[in-house]
């Protein structure tokens, strides 16, 4: 495992699945971040990361959709 990762990512809009803002990417640093402290794999950092940007509020005003990781 290495111990960052580079995440790309993008706000939709939850019902129509349409962009509502331009992706960035986000340098995550999985030794000292809690929340990647069991990812080993790429997939692992992307379900973590889409699941704590999608998890809150019930009724989500947009959606946070990972289109890209890759090992920094």
């Amino acid at each position: 495992m290495k111990n960052s990762a580079k995440v790309t990512a993008y706000a939709a809009n939850p019902k129509t699945g349409k962009s509502i803002a331009e992706a960035r990417t986000e340098e995550v640093d999985l030794k000292t971040n809690p929340l990647f402290k069991n990812c080993k794999t790429l997939l692992d950092v992307k379900e973590v990361y889409e699941f704590y940007w999608n998890r809150l509020p019930a009724k989500p005003s947009e959606l946070v959709i990972v289109t890209n990781v890759s090992w920094k």
